[in-house]
C-alpha cells in the first residue's frame, strides 16, 4: 500500500474517522449507529438509514436494512442510556478533547429527529 497524502493523513486524524475506524464501520451495531449519526451510508447492509426517534419510554428507533437487504421501518436500536454510555465510552477510549466531545454529541443530537419524551401529558384546566 502506498504512502498516504497529507490530506488523507489529516482526515484520518479527525475524531470522525477515528470513531468510524474504532467501531469498524457497519461491522458492529455501534458502528452502524456511528455511521448514521455522521450521515454516512455503508455501501452494503447492515445499515441504519435516516434519523432516529426517541419514544416516550426512552428507547431509540430508526429505519434499518439488515444483511438480508430487507428495509425495516422503526426498528429498536437501543436505549437513550445505552446511546449515551456508548458514545461516552468511545470519547474516553479515543481520548477526545472537550471540543471533539461537544462536536460528537452535537452530531448525536442532530441525528435524533424526534424526542417523544418531550411531549407532556399534563392537562391544564381553567381554575375556578
Amino acid at each position: 500500500m502506498g504512502k498516504l497524502t497529507e490530506a488523507q493523513e489529516r482526515a484520518r486524524a479527525t475524531w470522525r474517522y477515528r470513531v468510524i475506524e474504532t467501531t469498524r464501520g457497519n461491522q458492529s451495531q455501534l458502528g452502524c449507529v456511528v455511521l448514521a449519526v455522521l450521515g454516512k451510508s455503508a455501501s452494503n447492509p447492515p445499515k441504519i438509514t435516516g434519523s432516529a426517534t426517541i419514544k416516550t419510554d426512552g428507547q431509540v428507533y430508526a429505519n434499518f436494512t439488515g444483511v438480508d437487504c430487507v428495509a425495516r421501518q422503526g426498528v429498536h436500536i437501543c436505549s437513550v442510556e445505552d446511546l449515551q454510555r456508548n458514545f461516552s465510552g468511545l470519547a474516553d477510549h479515543l481520548k477526545l478533547s472537550d471540543e471533539e466531545r461537544v462536536e460528537m454529541f452535537g452530531e448525536v443530537k442532530k441525528w435524533i429527529w424526534k424526542d417523544e419524551r418531550a411531549n407532556t401529558t399534563l392537562r391544564f384546566t381553567q381554575g375556578g
